[in-house]
């Protein structure tokens, strides 16, 4: 869960604090408020991708970070092991970072930890789930289906398949 955001020369945002509690939380506000760019700073800070066409006009960089409760997440607890950036004073926390300079250059932080974009996007993907305007539109085509059932079934379905070809061959 995102417990903090800061968003410092981000779009139009020049400096913006938010703190979460738990449970759900709803962006409101009258069209160019800003909620797609909170979306996209979250998006970015995740391990998407970047532009320069996200920094504020007049400044060198955007500056992006988000805190967030990895206290319950296993997968999370298991990339920061493997890519070695698990705090262990804080570990049931995560501190995502990232800067955008102008010059098109990253700097992703972990932790505090150095780590590049592909890094990132790998913890961050475990951590944040971003879901669009009218994207549950896709459960209306049929042709979307199979391959739904298939990775909600996952590993199962691989074993029904193989146990069935046994009565088959």
């Amino acid at each position: 869960m995102l417990q903090e955001l800061a968003i410092h020369d981000f779009a139009i945002i020049d400096h913006l604090a938010l703190s979460f509690q738990p449970g759900m939380t709803a962006l409101t506000g009258e069209t160019g408020a800003g909620k797609s760019i909170i979306i996209d700073a979250v998006g970015l800070l995740a391990g998407g991708r970047g532009s320069v066409d996200f920094i504020r006009t007049g400044t060198t960089k955007a500056s992006l970070e988000g805190l967030f409760d990895a206290q319950e997440n296993p997968a999370t607890e298991a990339k920061l092991q493997a890519y070695g950036v698990m705090d262990p004073d804080q570990n049931d926390t995560v501190l995502l970072q990232r800067e955008i300079f102008r010059t098109g250059r990253n700097v992703c932080r972990v932790n505090g930890h150095l780590v590049n974009t592909t890094t990132l996007k790998a913890i961050g993907e475990t951590l944040v789930d971003i879901h669009g305007q009218n994207e549950h539109q896709q459960l209306m085509h049929p042709q979307t289906h199979l391959g739904l059932l298939d990775s909600f079934a996952g590993d199962d379905l691989l074993k029904l398949r193989q146990h069935t070809l046994m009565f088959i061959t």
